[in-house]
């Protein structure tokens, strides 16, 4: 009896694995191999955001990877990471969203919100994960994932600053009257 239930847990288990999807995280492989480059803000020619930056992949919303960006002349490349998506079989349609960050944030929500960082998105967009079949076929690439560039969180103006405190001090003293 005992061998048949180690038996029988064996074989949920193993038929669990091939019902999630997977996929490889990277921006080389997309677009017929020309890839989808990512690009530093503010940089002139061919400039990546390199180290001390991190990529996360969302799938549907959650994200489920991090990764971050190769060395030395291909900085607008990421170092390729294979996902395996608990939850969802592979063959099925899903959003994918790709989200870049400096790595000192911590996070996207963090660094998009921190005056000065350097951040950005691809944006949603549609795939399909691999893994489909028994034995579960090859992982899919972010095909439709496109070009995109880092913005620069703005850092407000000293002088709007100093207004903003001028007219509290001045809201101030018109209340005391």
């Amino acid at each position: 009896m005992k061998k048949l239930l180690v038996a029988l847990a064996a074989v949920l288990i193993t038929a669990a694995t091939y019902g999630q999807g997977t996929v490889d995280f990277n921006n080389y492989t997309q677009n017929a191999g020309a890839g989808s480059p990512i690009w530093e803000a503010g940089q002139t020619g061919a400039k990546g955001p390199g180290s001390g930056y991190t990529a996360a992949l969302l799938v549907n919303g959650t994200q489920v990877a991090t990764t971050d960006f190769a060395g030395a002349g291909f900085e607008y490349l990421l170092n390729p990471v294979p996902v395996t998506v608990a939850g969802v079989a592979g063959g099925s349609a899903v959003t994918f969203e790709v989200q870049v960050y400096q790595s000192q944030f911590g996070s996207y929500a963090v660094g998009s919100a921190t005056p000065g960082a350097h951040y950005g998105t691809s944006g949603s967009f549609a795939g399909v994960l691999g893994g489909a079949g028994s034995p579960p076929g090859p992982s899919s690439n972010l095909d439709n994932l496109q070009s995109f560039t880092l913005s620069i969180v703005p850092v407000p103006e000293p002088s709007t600053i100093a207004f903003g405190v001028v007219g509290g001090l001045a809201l101030l003293l018109r209340r005391r009257k």
